[in-house]
C-alpha cells in the first residue's frame, strides 16, 4: 500500500501514526515520534505511561508505507530533561 505521504516533509521530532496495513494489530494507530530517518523508512519509538511517575519507551522501525504524518511535536521527553533558560 503506498500511504502518499511525503517523504521529504518527515523530521526527527515529527509524529506519525501507524497504518492499519502495518501487519502487526497491536502497533496500529500508535502515535509514534520520528527519531531517525531512514531510506527505508524511519526510526522512532511510542510512549508508554508505566506508573504515574514512570515512562518508557517502545522502539520500532517502520517502512514509509506503513506510517502516515501527523505533525510536530510539541513536547517531547527530550524537553522535560534540558536546563530552564531565563527567556
Amino acid at each position: 500500500m503506498q500511504t502518499g505521504i511525503d517523504t521529504s516533509r518527515i523530521v526527527v521530532g515529527d509524529v506519525v501514526q501507524i497504518v492499519e496495513t502495518h501487519g502487526r494489530a497491536g502497533w496500529v494507530g500508535a502515535f509514534v515520534l520520528v527519531t531517525e530517518l531512514k531510506g527505508w523508512g524511519i526510526m522512532g519509538y511510542v510512549h508508554v505511561v508505566e506508573t504515574h511517575d514512570k515512562c518508557g519507551f517502545a522502539y520500532i522501525r517502520l517502512k514509509w508505507d506503513d506510517i502516515e504524518y501527523v505533525g510536530k511535536a510539541t513536547l517531547t521527553p527530550g524537553d522535560l530533561e534540558k536546563e530552564p533558560t531565563d527567556g
